[in-house]
Parts: structure tokens; C-alpha cells; sequence
């Protein structure tokens, strides 16, 4: 087990403690719980129990009266319209969202998913010629666009006009004629700048409905399980309008009307299990990934568009192989990669090779990256130039940390802790030498050692069945919300250390005094198991949670971590 550095967060005073817990009627863990995710007083309400009327008018976007205005004329105008989006789990679920709502609408589309490798990220001039010479009129981008100035002035020469829909940070300033819809955009006053590509295309959505006649109006609920989906993937902050968007959506995910995602559910094995933002992420997700990774990804978009369900089905199947072969060559990179890596000991890791998949770079930076905890860059040489995909730790800032390697680099992009970039492969060693200056003024060892931020410290007789209930509100998780841990100190083994299922172990924890006790279990920590019997009392990091089986509910502790009471720390 990699031990990590287990920070506490610091406690509330004990009389504002009492005094919210009152308040709001919650407990005082749970109070915790919302003070360290930074819920404000008037958000508990919306946090806990969020809905659709939590959501802000989609006109306090900046460019969305142009945008429907230039829609609803093509509507009127039947000109030909394309959807164009990016070639992730964003940008698919983008495309498929406008696509299906138009379609209900009765208008027809047409939709472009550029391949990653051979035409790489946004708007591009062969997509454009393809747009052109089937005659479309407007092109409306999904998750991309922001920056591609150049393209829109080229798409207009050829008598395209084109209406962005982004949510990638603004990075120069947008010509006054350009229509975009971004809520990260300079002067737009929309309350959350944290949607998602797909949360930006609902906006749109729900905007072009405001404006329809009643007998057009299209029920915009059935499409809240895509935006789940896309949120989910783009990892963006799952607080504001996202939560209440990606919550109401995996509601609606266990009974989707969506033929594609019933397909897919049940090719994945998750018909009749209760969906949840851990099947989105680790199930559904990567396959809609997989075919923009290796193959095409407009095969994600037919999936979601179907209305058969025997193609329905095939799709399925082949995401399913797709993502399975993305699968093995992730691993054998992997391995490739850790044996280039045993010979490296510098804080910033750079590995480059030739061959390696640059649709999966990104999986194998992220894997090292967890498993080393270190800034990992992994390169895919092609001839002279080399195309790179950066993940990091929260100390080292990636995106910071290569803007000052800019001269190296013949494009770059990104955010704290994930970046892309393409490079000469001249360059390649020059680059590792100067991310690895910036991190000796900037890194201590102990950042270089991964930790748990724990929420509280408490005592297992806390914990009653109020904050069980309680913390079933908390999902879904993901980043700002992540999933709460505690710390129990002196604890006893109240149950013999049973090894279950892959790896597994369960037993009985109690306090000290023996009065509480709850079932335990650890998932992957078998091999611990004589460990933890020799070790006497242990402190434990654990997450509470309920689990539901065959009508009974079982309390339980799921172990992050432990030591012995008695160990130096």
C-alpha cells in the first residue's frame, strides 16, 4: 500500500456548529461536510435537493438572443444546418443533444465529428470544404470553436455562417461579428461559468424553446441523461447548475427512452443496476471514448441518434470491442512506459516513444501520474514532431509550468492539472530539463507524497442513521464534491478478517470502549489482512455508506486507509 500524508480539515467552531446544525436541521457531520465543499447558507437548499427551476435563464448568456434569432431564421429559411463537434465524450454528447433536438423539432441536420488524428481538435478547413459542398448554410459548433477565428473567417468566404458553442477558456479577444455562446466568454454576465460543451448545448436547447410556439415545444428532460454523460466525462466542477443538470440526468439514465443508451446499458451490463456517476465514468463513458481514441467518433453520435434497436445493438457491440482494444493497448503502453520510467528520477517525468497511440497517451499519463505522483508527460514521436498529453498534481500547475517552455513547444493547451501539446522531438529532452528546474523552486518532497484530505475527525458513535441518510444527498461526486472521508481513531477488529470476493476483506470495526460497531470493508487490501490483525488498535480513514441488499440496509465503513494507533505519525 502507498501510505499517504492524511491532512485533516480544520473543524468547525464548535457554537457555529450547533448553531447551522439547528438551522438547517442536519447534523453536525454533515454541517462539516457542506462547510468543507463551501455551501453557503442560501445553498444548502439547491445543493441537497436540486431541480430543474434551480436552473438560470439560458438569455443571461451572452450571445444566445443573436444565436437563436440566427437559428430560428434558418429554421424559417429551411437552410441546411451541420453540427460539428469535438471527438470527445463533450463533444458527442453535444452533437447528439442539438441533433436529436432539431430532429423533434422536425428539422433536419446534418452533423461532423472531425477524426482526432488525421484532423485533430475544432474547426478545420477540409471539414469546412466538406460543408460546403453539400451546401450547408450554418454550422453550429459543439464543444470547440472558440479560438478557431481563422476557420469562421474561411467558412464565411465560402458563404458558411457559423454560431459557436463552447466552454473552453477565452484566450484572445472575439471579433464583435462572431457569435458564440460561452459562458467563460469576457463581459457575459451568466451567473455559472462551469458548464460543460454539453451543458452549454442544453442552454441552447432550452433557449431555442423559449422562443417556440407552444404545440413546438419539446420536453427538454429526455435529454438530461447526455448532459450527465458529458459532464460527468469533461470532469468539470459537479456544483451549480452542473450538479442540478448531472443529478436530474442520472435519474432520468435508469429509465432513458434513448435507444442508443438502452443498448449500450445493456451491452455493458448495467441493465437493472442503478446507474450512477461511477458507471457513467468507468462503464459508459469510455466506450462513447474509445471510438474517438482509436477509430471514428460519429460512432458514438449514430449510437445516441438511433431509433433502431438492432443497429442499436451492433453499435454497442462495437464500442464494446473498441473500447476492449483500447484496453490492451493502454496496458501495453503502460508497461512500456514503466520500464522507460525505472530509469528516471526527477520530480517531472517525460517519456516519449515512437508507435504509442497518441489517442491514449492521455489514460497512460493519468495512470502514472496516480500511481507515481508525479507530473507525467507521455509523448507519441511521429517522425521529426511528437504529440504530448501532461497530467499533474495540484502543486505543480501544468499549464503555468509549460507556458514558460512555450519556446519549445509548437502548440500547446490546457488547464492545472492536464495539458496537450505538440512538439519537435529536438525538443523533447530540452523541455524535461526545463520542467524539472521549475519544479526544484517550486516542490518539496512531501508534495511529491500523495495524501488524503480527510473531512473530519470523529467517533464511530457520530455516526447514527440520521447521517447515513444524510449523506445519500451528497452524489453525485466528482470534482468540488468529492466523496467524504473520515478518520476514527483507536478502533478494534470486533469480527475475525474475512478475504472476499478479488481482493477484499471484510470484518467489524468498534471503538474503543466497544459500545458502536459497524461491518468494514476494504477493496483491494486483502493482502493487508495479517497486517491489520498483529496491529492491535488502528486509526482508519473510511467512507460511510448504506448498503442495500435483498430489502435490508446494512451500515457500513469503506476503508481508505489505516495504521496502528500506536505508529509514529
Amino acid at each position: 500500500m502507498m501510505k499517504r500524508r492524511w491532512i485533516v480539515k480544520e473543524p468547525l467552531n464548535q457554537d457555529l456548529a450547533t448553531f447551522l446544525s439547528r438551522s438547517w436541521n442536519l447534523s453536525p457531520v454533515m454541517v462539516q461536510l457542506l462547510h468543507n465543499r463551501g455551501i453557503e447558507e442560501g445553498e444548502v437548499e439547491q445543493f441537497l435537493h436540486p431541480s430543474l427551476k434551480d436552473l438560470h435563464s439560458p438569455f443571461l448568456m451572452k450571445g444566445m438572443e443573436r444565436a437563436t434569432e440566427r437559428i430560428l431564421k434558418a429554421f424559417s429559411r429551411r437552410e441546411r444546418i451541420l453540427i460539428f463537434g469535438d471527438y470527445d465524450v463533450d463533444g458527442i454528447t453535444a452533437t447528439s443533444l442539438l441533433s436529436l433536438f432539431l430532429r423533434d423539432l422536425g428539422v433536419s441536420a446534418y452533423f461532423y465529428i472531425p477524426q482526432r488524428k488525421e484532423e485533430g481538435y475544432g474547426l478545420n478547413r477540409s471539414a469546412i470544404d466538406k460543408a460546403a459542398s453539400k451546401g450547408i448554410d450554418l454550422i453550429i459548433t459543439c464543444d470547440c470553436g472558440t479560438s478557431s477565428f481563422e476557420e469562421v473567417k474561411y467558412a464565411r468566404r465560402l458563404g458558411i455562417e457559423v454560431i459557436v458553442t463552447d466552454h473552453h477558456r477565452v484566450r484572445n479577444v472575439l471579433p464583435s461579428s462572431l457569435i458564440v455562446i460561452n459562458p467563460d466568454q469576457p463581459d457575459c454576465s451568466y451567473p455559472f461559468k462551469k458548464l460543460a460543451g454539453v451543458g452549454v448545448a442544453f442552454k441552447l436547447a432550452q433557449a431555442l424553446r423559449e422562443r417556440l410556439s407552444p404545440e413546438e415545444k419539446v420536453d427538454l428532460y429526455k435529454y438530461l441523461d447526455l448532459v450527465a454523460i458529458g459532464t460527468i466525462a469533461d470532469l468539470v466542477p459537479l456544483r451549480g447548475e452542473n450538479r442540478v443538470l448531472v443529478k436530474l440526468g442520472l435519474e432520468h439514465l435508469q429509465h432513458t427512452s434513448n435507444v442508443g443508451l438502452r443498448a449500450l446499458i445493456e451491452a455493458t451490463g448495467l441493465s437493472g443496476r442503478e446507474i450512477g456517476e461511477r458507471e457513467v465514468g468507468f462503464v459508459l463513458a469510455p466506450r462513447l471514448n474509445a471510438c474517438g481514441r482509436l477509430s471514428l467518433a460519429k460512432k458514438g453520435v449514430k449510437l445516441l441518434l438511433c431509433t433502431s434497436s438492432g443497429q442499436a445493438f451492433r453499435l454497442a457491440q462495437e464500442l464494446n470491442r473498441e473500447n476492449s482494444e483500447r484496453q490492451r493497448i493502454e496496458e501495453r503502453m503502460c508497461r512500456e512506459a514503466e520500464e522507460l520510467l525505472a530509469k528516471k528520477e526527477e520530480a517531472v517525468i517525460v517519456l516519449a516513444k515512437e508507435g504509442w497511440h497518441p489517442g491514449v497517451i492521455g489514460l497512460v499519463a493519468s495512470y502514472l501520474k496516480e500511481r507515481y505522483f508525479r507530473p507525467i508527460i507521455i509523448f507519441s514521436r511521429d517522425g521529426d514532431v511528437a504529440r504530448g498529453s501532461a497530467r499533474s498534481i495540484p502543486e505543480f500547475p501544468i499549464f503555468e509550468a509549460l507556458k514558460e517552455c512555450s519556446d519549445l513547444l509548437l502548440s500547446f493547451g490546457g488547464h492545472k492539472m492536464a495539458a496537450g501539446m505538440d512538439i519537435r522531438v529536438e525538443n523533447i529532452d530540452k523541455l524535461e530539463r526545463r520542467l524539472n528546474e521549475l519544479a526544484r523552486q517550486m516542490l518539496s518532497p512531501e508534495d511529491l507524497t500523495p495524501s488524503y484530505l480527510i473531512d473530519a475527525k470523529i467517533g464511530l458513535e457520530e455516526l447514527n442513521e440520521k447521517v447515513f441518510e444524510e449523506l445519500e444527498l451528497l452524489p453525485p461526486y466528482g470534482v468540488e464534491n468529492p466523496v467524504p472521508l473520515f478518520l476514527s481513531e483507536d478502533l478494534r477488529l470486533s469480527s475475525p478478517v474475512k478475504v472476499v470476493g478479488r481482493g477484499c476483506f471484510r470484518t467489524s470495526l468498534s471503538s474503543g470502549k466497544g459500545k458502536v460497531s459497524f461491518e468494514a470493508i476494504g477493496f483491494g487490501l486483502a493482502r493487508y489482512e495479517e497486517e491489520m490483525l498483529i496491529s492491535g488498535e488502528v486509526d482508519v480513514v473510511f467512507t460511510p455508506r448504506i448498503n442495500r441488499w435483498k430489502g435490508e440496509k446494512i451500515y457500513q465503513l469503506e476503508i481508505k486507509d489505516w495504521r496502528s494507533s500506536n505508529a509514529t505519525t
